[in-house]
C-alpha cells in the first residue's frame, strides 16, 4: 500500500494554499503539487487536498487506461 505524506509549500496572495502530496510505493515515489483555497482549518485544507489529489488519480488511471488500450474495471 502507499504512503501519501501532505506537506504545505507556501501561502500565496489571496487565501491560495501550495500543497505537495508526496506519495511512495512499491512502484516509485511521486511528487504532486497542489493549490487549494485557505478552507479556514488544518483538517479542512487536508481534506480538500486528498479530494483534489484523489480526483486527479482517478482521471489519471482512465487517462492511463484509454491509452494502453485496457478497459476500466470497478470504476
Amino acid at each position: 500500500m502507499a504512503n501519501v505524506e501532505l506537506i504545505k509549500v507556501e501561502e500565496r496572495l489571496g487565501g491560495e494554499l501550495l500543497f505537495n502530496v508526496r506519495v511512495t510505493a512499491t512502484a516509485g515515489k511521486m511528487e504532486l503539487p497542489i493549490a487549494i483555497k485557505d478552507q479556514g482549518s488544518v483538517a479542512s485544507n487536508e481534506t480538500m487536498v486528498l479530494q483534489s489529489a484523489l480526483g486527479f488519480a482517478k482521471e489519471l488511471d482512465g487517462s492511463i487506461r484509454r491509452r494502453l488500450g485496457v478497459e476500466q474495471q470497478g470504476l
